[in-house]
């Protein structure tokens, strides 16, 4: 079984719909309550039903994500490989908010990841994340 943050996004959808191929595979993925009518569509998208793609309700500034106890005792244990791949990617968003989110939120990721025992955690990322360095040139 896998946990994956970021399954909306388009790099998310794709690694999903992926797993989602191998036998007797299960999907739990963060979503956002506000965006519960996106699940339908992206189940859709990934050919499967609600017993495959399963959502998490949550949130990546909340500690452990703000998933529910509830939800936290059922996943214990279960997820052999956590995708983080959730993040704020527009260069031009405010510090605070890239600091809540790709900082702060992959520690609460970390930090969920832990309470439910997960096997591998995975953390997917761009260039951005090394910060601003310039090459030599040649």
């Amino acid at each position: 079984q896998y946990f994956v943050t970021g399954a909306t996004g388009f790099i998310g959808k794709r690694l999903v719909k992926k797993l989602l191929e191998r036998k007797g595979s299960v999907v739990h993925f963060l979503i956002r309550k506000e965006s519960a009518d996106k699940v339908a569509d992206l189940r859709s998208f990934w050919g499967v039903g609600a017993t495959r793609a399963m959502p998490v309700f949550g949130d990546l500034t909340a500690k452990k994500l703000g998933v529910a106890a509830e939800d936290v005792k059922k996943l214990k244990g279960q997820i052999d490989h956590f995708y983080h791949l959730a993040a704020v990617y527009d260069l031009g968003a405010d510090e605070e908010t890239q600091v809540a989110v790709n900082i702060e939120g992959t520690r609460n990721t970390v930090d969920l990841a832990k309470a439910i025992d997960a096997g591998h955690f995975h953390h997917v990322s761009s260039i951005a994340a090394a910060g601003l360095y310039e090459g030599k040139e040649k």
